[in-house]
Formats: C-alpha cells, sequence, structure tokens
C-alpha cells in the first residue's frame, strides 16, 4: 500500500502508521477540515438571524442550534462503539456524508422545518466525525507526535475565529445566505482528498500497543466507561469529569461576555466579538506551547497550569462589571481563558489515548466529547437562569457571581488533576475495567501497567 508504515506492515499490527510524509498529507487533510468546520460553525451563527427572517422562522431560530446540538450528542455516543468495532474510516466517511449532506439540505431549504432538518443532518455528522476523527490521531500518528498533531487542530480556529463572522456577514450581505451553506462541500473537496491515506491506513487497524492477538473489532462497551466517571475513578472517570468542569467553565463565562460588553458597557457586537477572539489567540497560543512540550511539564503538570489560567481568566473578566476598571485592564484576562483550555484541551485529549485500550479508544474519546458537549450546555441553561434571577436584585454584580462560580469549577477541575493518572501500588496501575482486561481504580484485582 502506498504510504504504508516502514516494513510494509499492512495488516493492522502497527495500527496503521503511515510514513512522515503520508502523515504530514493526512494532517493537512485534518486541519483544513477542521478549519473548515470551525468557518462552518462561526458563518452558521452570523447568518442565522438572517436566514430565520427570510424563511419566515424566527419562532424556530433556538431550534436550528438545539437540534444540531442535540443530534451532535447522539452521534457521539454512536461513534464511540462503532469506531472501536469497526476503526475510525467508517464512521468518518458516514459521519462526512451526513455533514456536508445535511449542508446541502440547509443550503437549499425552502422553509424553516426543511433547514431544521439539515441542521439536524449537520449535527449528527459532527458528532460521527469528531469521534472518529480524533481516534484516526491515535491510529495514523505515533504517541509522540500526538500532542503537536492536537496543537495543529487548535490552531486551525485561530482564521476562523479571527476574520469568520466577517466573511459569512460579507457573504449573506453580498452573495445570500444560502452561500454560506453551498460552498461548504465545494472546498470540502481538497481536505478529503488529502485525509484518504489515513483512512485507507485505518481501516480496520487496531491502533498502537494493541496485544498482537486482538481481533479489529473487539470494542468495549459504555458501561466501563459510565461506571468509571459515576465513580469519578482515577484516570479514564476523572479525566472526563476534568474535562466536563473546564468545559462547563469556560462556556458559562464565555456566554456572558457578549451580554456584558454590550449591556454594560454600551459597547457594539463587532467590539464584543472582538474580546471574544482574544480567547481565541490564548487556546491557539496554549495548544503550541502545549504541542511542543514548552518546559518539559508532565500531563499533571499542563493541566495544573491550564487549570489555573482559566480560573485567573475567568475571575479577571469579572472586572468588566466593575466601575471605573478600564476596558482593556477587564477584557485582558480572556486571554488566560483561552490560554488555560488551550493547555487543558490537549492534554486530555492525550490522555484518554494514553490510558484506554486501543479497543475501547472509540468509546473513550466518545465519553470525553459527550461529557464536554452536556457540561457546556449545562452551564449555558444555568448561567442565563441564575443571571436573571440575580440582576433584578443586584443588577451588573449578578454577572460577577456567575464569573466567579465559573472560576470555582475551574478549580475544583485543577484540585482534581492529580487524580487523572491510574492509582499506582508497588509496580502495578489499575485503569479503568475494560473488557481488553484493564480494570478500574476501585477493582480488587491490579493488573500490569499500560505504558
Amino acid at each position: 500500500m502506498t504510504g504504508a508504515s516502514p516494513g510494509g506492515a499492512s495488516d493492522g499490527s502497527h495500527g496503521g502508521l503511515l510514513d512522515a510524509r503520508a502523515q504530514r498529507t493526512v494532517l493537512v487533510g485534518m486541519v483544513a477540515y477542521v478549519a473548515l468546520g470551525a468557518f462552518e460553525s462561526l458563518a452558521v451563527s452570523t447568518a442565522m438571524p438572517t436566514v430565520a427572517a427570510e424563511l419566515d422562522g424566527l419562532r424556530l431560530y433556538t431550534l436550528a442550534f438545539a437540534a444540531a446540538s442535540a443530534a451532535g450528542v447522539v452521534g457521539m455516543l454512536v461513534a464511540g462503539p462503532w469506531t472501536d468495532r469497526r476503526g475510525p474510516t467508517p464512521p468518518l466517511w458516514t459521519g462526512i456524508a451526513l455533514f456536508l449532506g445535511g449542508v446541502v439540505v440547509a443550503g437549499l431549504a425552502p422553509s424553516m422545518p426543511v433547514l431544521l432538518v439539515g441542521r439536524t443532518l449537520q449535527g449528527a455528522g459532527a458528532g460521527l466525525e469528531g469521534v472518529a476523527l480524533f481516534v484516526l490521531v491515535a491510529r495514523v500518528f505515533p504517541e509522540a507526535r500526538r500532542a503537536k498533531v492536537f496543537a495543529w487542530f487548535a490552531a486551525a480556529w485561530v482564521v476562523p475565529g479571527v476574520v469568520g463572522p466577517l466573511l459569512a456577514g460579507a457573504v449573506t450581505q453580498y452573495l445570500g445566505w444560502r452561500w454560506v451553506f453551498l460552498a461548504v462541500p465545494v472546498v470540502a473537496v481538497p481536505a478529503l482528498l488529502a485525509l484518504r491515506p489515513g483512512l485507507t491506513a485505518a481501516r480496520g487497524a487496531r491502533g498502537p500497543g494493541a496485544p498482537p492477538g486482538a481481533a479489529p473489532d473487539a470494542g468495549a462497551s459504555w458501561r466501563p466507561v459510565a461506571r468509571a466517571v459515576l465513580r469519578g475513578s482515577r484516570g479514564l472517570g476523572t479525566v472526563v469529569l476534568v474535562r466536563a468542569l473546564v468545559a462547563a467553565a469556560f462556556v458559562g463565562a464565555e456566554v456572558l461576555l457578549p451580554l456584558a460588553l454590550t449591556r454594560e458597557r454600551g459597547l457594539s457586537p463587532a467590539f464584543a466579538g472582538a474580546v471574544l477572539t482574544l480567547s481565541v489567540l490564548g487556546w491557539s497560543a496554549g495548544s503550541w506551547a502545549r504541542g511542543r512540550g514548552l518546559r518539559g511539564l508532565s500531563h499533571a503538570g499542563y493541566l495544573r497550569a491550564g487549570g489555573l489560567s482559566l480560573v485567573l481568566g475567568t475571575a479577571g473578566v469579572a472586572l468588566l462589571v466593575a466601575p471605573g476598571v478600564p476596558l482593556a485592564a477587564a477584557a485582558v484576562p480572556w486571554v488566560l481563558g483561552g490560554l488555560g483550555m488551550g493547555l487543558t484541551y490537549p492534554t486530555l485529549n492525550l490522555l484518554v489515548l494514553e490510558l484506554a485500550p486501543p479497543a475501547a479508544q472509540g468509546v473513550s474519546m466518545s465519553a470525553l466529547q459527550v461529557a464536554d458537549a452536556v457540561a457546556s450546555s449545562l452551564a449555558l441553561a444555568g448561567t442565563g437562569a441564575l443571571l436573571w434571577a440575580l440582576h433584578d436584585r443586584v443588577g451588573a454584580a449578578a454577572y460577577a457571581v456567575c464569573l466567579g462560580l465559573a472560576a470555582a469549577l475551574a478549580l475544583v477541575a485543577t484540585v482534581l488533576v492529580v487524580r487523572t493518572r491510574p492509582a499506582v501500588v508497588g509496580e502495578v496501575t489499575n485503569s479503568v475495567a475494560f473488557p481488553s482486561g484493564v480494570r478500574d481504580a476501585a477493582d480488587e484485582d491490579p493488573v500490569p501497567a499500560r505504558s
């Protein structure tokens, strides 16, 4: 097979690893596709008010986002066990097909209900491909390179984050909102062509570190992961909990900033958006530092640094509602919020791929992303309810209370970092009790540690 790993192994025993040149090609395709998804996400948010108005569907406006979000969670849940059974290739191609099909349906929609169908397809596809894409990283790239790959994923959001809303606004105004959707499949073609070698190599692959006799479809169930998370078990269970906490902290703070800037500070939406861009830049910087292993910290070290940065960022932006504090002084801390996310997210991804057996990487990565999505949704709902419950009584100080709670969630995540590695007893390590033989920290019989 062209681009196979050195030695010509093609039976999956090397996890489908490609040579360095083919890895670069696949990485370009991955980053391009992630950037395209980022552009699409930001563009839809910008264009949706116009879409709803033209299709006489303002009453269904929020459903256009809720439908995609709910379908995305379903896609993630399906993708986990499917990826473990069949490898990342089938769910990734299916997710891409659903996503692009949904984009076309939405772009051609004659009414708002039809557009909701398209958005649902988009969400389901995004959920499938999101999990499969991260498992593909484990199948294609050696462990030493994965941090850099995740750093490139974060970097792929920088340009869309800065110019995406502006470009989407121009397209909506001069070409029409339909092209915000219909241009996506055309632009996706080069990225998909670059991805193809990786998807071919990963077809049926077990992944690096799989036992020699393991079957490619020996997938794990959801039960051990769910049990570990609910117990708050050391290792994978705590990794998923930390992801949920930092996601809730960041989203719970970010959703308040545009509102506080426009309602309390009297800024225009454009200036409010510029402040949000600060977190995109910080996130990219954090991911870059993590990908290059700056300062040589352990996984726990990067998580602590990221957690503390998120604490300072979410607490610092509370100054936005303090009278007399310059806008710059109040907004700059949000760079720290993004920096914290850039340090924590790649590290949590790496931990999942290291802690989960190869046959359970799909379920484990799915659990991580579902936790993120659910926690973010709860944070959005809870922050809104708390803000308006307090605002009538204490005014602008309600923002400070909500931001303080977000900082508290980030602090709890930082404290839990010590439990993200499995418990070590002598020369053995306990982890989640997957069918492959690796056991949960609460189980009685320890097994040899995985490298």
